[in-house]
């Protein structure tokens, strides 16, 4: 430890330096006595002395005017004042003037203690100037506004963003940058945050910006001490309040613009399903009434075919042959609307009851078979025969059989062969149906249970079709409590399965 002492008596320079050593120091004095040589030592290229110790009175030199020259250099070293005898009027006098101690020569048993004393001190003032030019840096250029006031609200300090913000300067309330509407709220949060009520406050609210446009902040604060220094809860040792003020605006405006445009989207939303419900009771409306007259044209072709059969030529039978089988095809689409229509009312009811799935299957093949034969396929039953019985209404199953069969036979070519398969599994019946028809595109697989979709190859080839028949089977088979999958590889074959819960 470097040591200066200014001291015209050698031997008590000498037993100065004695009791650093017994106080456990290993110091590298000098000794001086005038202004020059004071100075000499302060501009030693070796370095700065760590602690001056310094005689109150020299007949050349004394230690006030030693303080006065470390103040005005600038010199951060603590200075003890030593003398033989001093009054209390010249101990104030010393440390008035920078002396960080005094002690008398009689008493330098506390020399040891007071040097140590005096380093900390300065390490501790290091430490909390280090602080202020951090803070000072942090506060000068943060990107976030920022102001310090006292406890009232009085501000002391504005960095250049809040001033660029809101025009804010000292000397004014901190309430003078906050919109009329939000002051009450901001005069609250900091009455809690001195009163210690709150560790920090923090709230988005509305600002004054200075060129009179509206300006939305994230604020906060927090109380500090001296030098910057955050500070616990309560107001103890606190002298400031620091806040922070990011402008967010821009999110502010881009949350607003996305609350309209989901608001639009609500009404077009709303919109949109009105739209739907009113065509959907379109669709049953019309459905409806068509039904009955259609019912009717089929009942007349009927009685026409069978009672007059005899008496019909070759092309009247064919045409009351057309006539029947378009008949037959508008009421069985007329029937899926209504189905349909029921399903996304909500009123499709299923007349529940004891179900014998080989009989359904059986009935569905029964049905199909003509247009199995027509169209050059062979079919396969492989049922077994002591499938259980399911709960559940055999009309909607059966319907749901017979439009997987219909599939199956439309897209399939001459030659191909249908397997139908059903066994019980896992507590429930599980029917699937297998074609080696053309099989069905990967990118088109995940929508085919949707309403009115029909693939690219049944749009080019024209086969005949709603859209409807999937999407009116997975409906029935999942209102039973059951579940449809569909598989497919394009030029291959589709297999498609479905399962009903047993008792």
């Amino acid at each position: 430890m470097r040591i200066l002492l200014l001291e015209d008596n050698p031997d008590d320079a000498e037993m100065l330096v004695f009791e650093l050593r017994r106080a456990g120091f290993a110091p590298t004095w000098r000794r001086v006595e005038s202004r020059a040589e004071f100075q000499a030592a302060l501009d030693d290229p070796e370095g700065l002395p760590q602690v001056i110790l310094a005689d109150y009175s020299l007949p050349q030199f004394n230690a006030l005017e030693a303080l006065h020259m470390l103040r005005a250099g600038g010199y951060d070293i603590p200075a003890i004042v030593v003398s033989g005898a001093m009054s209390e009027e010249s101990c104030v006098d010393a440390l008035r003037h920078g002396a960080v101690d005094y002690l008398l020569k009689d008493r330098l048993s506390r020399l040891g203690s007071a040097v140590q004393h005096a380093l900390s001190q300065q390490r501790l003032a290091a430490d909390q100037r280090r602080a202020e030019e951090t803070f000072r840096a942090a506060f000068d250029h943060a990107p976030v506004g920022m102001a310090v006031t006292d406890l009232d609200g009085h501000v002391l300090e504005v960095n250049q963003e809040l001033a660029r913000m809101t025009g804010l300067q000292p000397s004014q309330l901190l309430l003078d940058m906050v919109a009329e509407e939000d002051r009450p709220i901001v005069a609250e949060k900091m009455k809690r945050l001195v009163a210690g009520e709150a560790e920090k406050v923090s709230k988005e609210l509305r600002l004054c910006r200075s060129d009179g446009a509206p300006l939305w902040g994230q604020y906060s604060a927090s109380l500090i001490g001296a030098g910057g220094s955050a500070r616990g809860r309560g107001h103890h040792g606190a002298h400031h309040v620091v806040h922070q003020i990011a402008d967010v605006t821009d999110r502010r405006r881009a949350e607003e613009a996305l609350q309209r445009q989901a608001a639009k989207l609500a009404r077009t939303n709303s919109d949109l399903q009105e739209l739907d419900r009113l065509k959907s009771e379109f669709v049953a409306t019309v459905s409806h009434e068509l039904r009955t007259p259609l019912t009717s044209i089929r009942g007349y072709t009927e009685i026409l075919a069978d009672a007059h059969a005899s008496s019909l030529g070759a092309t009247e039978r064919k045409i009351v042959g057309i006539i029947d089988r378009n008949g037959r095809r508008l009421l069985d689409l007329i029937e899926d609307l209504l189905t349909f229509s029921r399903i996304e009312s909500g009123t499709l009811t299923l007349s529940v009851g004891p179900v014998q799935m080989r009989q359904i299957i059986d009935a569905a093949y029964e049905a199909i078979r003509p247009s199995v034969e027509a169209a050059g396929l062979s079919i396969t039953l492989d049922v077994d025969e002591h499938i259980p019985v399911v709960q559940g209404d055999g009309e909607q199953i059966e319907r749901v059989a017979l439009n997987l069969l219909t599939n199956a036979v439309k897209f399939s070519d001459a030659g191909g062969a249908i397997t139908v398969t059903g066994r019980e599994r896992d507590g429930e019946v599980v029917v699937w149906i297998r074609d080696t028809g053309v099989g069905i595109p990967e990118h088109e697989q995940s929508m085919l249970f949707t309403r009115f979709f029909r693939t690219a190859d049944a749009q080019k080839r024209a086969i005949k079709g709603s859209g409807l028949g999937l999407a009116i089977s997975k409906a029935i088979v999942e209102a039973h409590g059951g579940w449809i999958a569909l598989e497919s590889i394009e030029g291959s074959g589709t297999t498609v399965g479905f399962g009903i819960p047993t008792p």
